[in-house]
């Protein structure tokens, strides 16, 4: 897409991402139409004629759905805030893993496991831990002084 033609305005990026959306959707109708077919023919199966197998076309829907959902989260980025208060905590790149985390609040003990299972937000100085998967993600307060220093 030209970038000359992208929406500016809120309302003409929030139908950008609902048609990215849609994307997605069809990416994974896709995965799941070769999903049948390996459980019908196996992943070595190819057309008669030859071509891919199951396992490389089922890699290359799953490299298409992970472009497509890249496309959705880029879209939304700028939107993800977290209210705490009177504050907007505002969404960061900045990821930790929970090991990463365990040894920043000096909480080793627990396995990776309970400490994701018990700890969906970590709250601190400059803004909060949200836990995305098995990472967690930085929600920081924009109007934080120190921007290298996360931690208090």
């Amino acid at each position: 897409m030209n970038p000359r033609f992208l929406p500016t305005d809120v309302g003409g990026k929030v139908v950008r991402v609902v048609e990215e959306s849609g994307e997605v959707v069809e990416v994974i109708g896709r995965c799941l139409r070769i999903y049948g077919k390996i459980g019908r023919f196996g992943l070595a199966s190819t057309f008669p004629g030859g071509g891919p197998n199951n396992a490389a076309l089922f890699l290359s829907e799953l490299a298409d759905l992970r472009h497509a959902i890249s496309q959705v989260e880029n879209s939304l980025t700028d939107f993800a805030k977290v209210k705490v208060g009177n504050t907007e905590l505002v969404w960061t790149n900045e990821l930790a893993t929970a090991a990463e985390l365990k040894e920043m609040y000096e909480d080793e003990e627990m396995s990776d496991e309970d400490f994701l299972a018990n700890n969906k937000v970590i709250g601190m100085c400059a803004g909060q831990w949200h836990r995305e998967g098995l990472e967690y993600r930085l929600y920081k307060d924009p109007n934080w002084d120190e921007p290298d220093d996360v931690g208090c």
